[in-house]
């Protein structure tokens, strides 16, 4: 596996790195988050690619494929209520709680979900299905996005 990612690092660069970091926030199943990329740190520092722009790179391909599944979740939200399985029991004072103490905030809960391995692929689900306001989902992403994207590249580069 990781002779297959350095061949398609090697070969198409930067354009390899944004698509798998795409796919890996979109909530494809295969790589763990982490382990690509310390890995592309890694392979950056080898291959001699730019590391300002590595980080740049993989920190707006996370705020951008975070920020694509929130919208799909924020505006399909209506069609999700109507999908819904039957035999799901979802108490709407839950639900209204949970959108008041996350929604109104100032971002901690994402902040806190967004930097825990294992639950940060559902926050972008969760924010968007309790209808978190655009604004403060977006600046709380990015700067979790400089943080564990930012950090783990980082690591992988030293």
């Amino acid at each position: 596996m990781t002779e297959l990612l350095s061949d398609y690092i090697i070969s198409y660069g930067y354009l390899a790195i944004f698509c798998i970091i795409l796919l890996q926030e979109l909530g494809v199943p295969g790589l763990l988050n982490e382990i690509v990329l310390f890995y592309f740190g890694f392979l950056g520092h080898q291959y001699h690619l730019l590391y300002p722009l590595i980080t740049g790179l993989v920190v707006l391909t996370d705020t951008l494929g975070s920020f694509l599944l929130y919208l799909v979740f924020y505006y399909g939200r209506s069609w999700l209520h109507y999908v819904k399985p039957t035999g799901l029991k979802l108490p709407s004072i839950k639900i209204a709680s949970l959108q008041k103490k996350i929604g109104t905030g100032n971002g901690r809960a994402i902040f806190i979900g967004k930097l825990t391995p294992f639950i940060r692929g559902c926050v972008p689900v969760a924010a968007g299905i309790l209808q978190v306001s655009p604004e403060l989902y977006g600046r709380v992403i990015l700067f979790t996005a400089v943080l564990w994207s930012g950090g783990w590249v980082t690591a992988g580069w030293l």
